[in-house]
């Protein structure tokens, strides 16, 4: 298993690091691939009323990258605001009663979490002269917490944590997603100037938000008694299995280096 996990890291990271460097509609793409993909194993996991909600919501999500890309991070609530009334039109004009509420809840739900969350990568990369290097930090410090978590919990974990959503998740596998997260970040100071207060205080808030994602995504799968999302990635599972943390990190880096550096105040 730990074999499989390193030979696709090995193929991954190299290609996802050359898309953010290069930026523009490669990374685009990427992200939309992994949107699209994510909804494909959420409602594939899940279940819907139709094959038809599956697609629609698929094609919706997608809405949300594109967007960004063009018009930035201001476009958000315009076109969350613009899903969600083509949901709830969509349901009206069904004239079905059935699941309706069940619809309209698993579909702005998926959207949101895979889609809206993970948009904040293509944010976060549009922000000028650093954009590239910042997302490199968010990519890196999240799969470094994640790695911390993973070998300090199968090495030392012996303290159940919310055993109901996983018998694997241990207090000690959660600090060790904060010791290396905060390694991480200060490895990330050889690529991006940020004080050092700032540098400590992402590395506790990336990795306790990214194990928090883990534990969101355990609760689901919990939820509808599945192991893995997918299998597409062999070793760590489906895209929303290995992009969970990511979900919930890439926002809180995001407006935390918004409102409280300053763009302007980062080298």
């Amino acid at each position: 298993m730990l074999l499989r996990r390193l030979a696709v890291a090995a193929v991954f990271i190299p290609i996802i690091i050359f898309l953010i460097l290069r930026g523009g509609i490669l990374f685009l793409i990427f992200v939309c691939c992994v949107i699209g993909v994510g909804m494909l194993e959420f409602y594939q996991s899940e279940g819907a009323d139709s094959p038809y909600i599956c697609f629609r919501d698929i094609f919706l999500s997608l809405f949300i990258p594109v967007a960004v890309y063009f018009k930035g991070e201001k476009i958000l609530p315009f076109v969350i605001t613009l899903i969600i009334f083509i949901v709830f039109f969509w349901e009206i004009f069904k004239l079905r009663v059935y699941n309706a509420q069940i619809n309209i809840a698993l579909s702005i739900g998926a959207i949101l979490y895979i889609s809206y969350l993970f948009s904040y990568t293509l944010i976060i990369r549009g922000i000028p002269k650093v954009g590239a290097r910042l997302t490199i930090t968010i990519f890196f410090v999240t799969w470094m917490a994640d790695t911390g978590a993973f070998t300090v919990g199968k090495l030392l974990g012996k303290h159940r944590f919310f055993p109901e959503y996983s018998p694997h998740k241990s207090v000690e596998g959660f600090l060790g997603a904060i010791g290396f997260s905060l390694i991480a970040t200060m490895v990330s100071s050889f690529w991006i100037s940020l004080p050092f207060l700032h540098l400590v205080i992402l590395g506790f808030l990336i990795g306790a938000t990214g194990e928090i994602g883990d534990l969101f995504e355990s609760m689901l799968k919990r939820s509808i008694g599945i192991k893995d999302f997918g299998k597409i990635l062999p070793g760590h599972g489906g895209i929303i299995d290995r992009f969970d943390s990511l979900f919930f990190t890439s926002p809180i880096f995001f407006y935390y280096l918004k409102y409280l550096v300053g763009f302007g105040r980062i080298g």
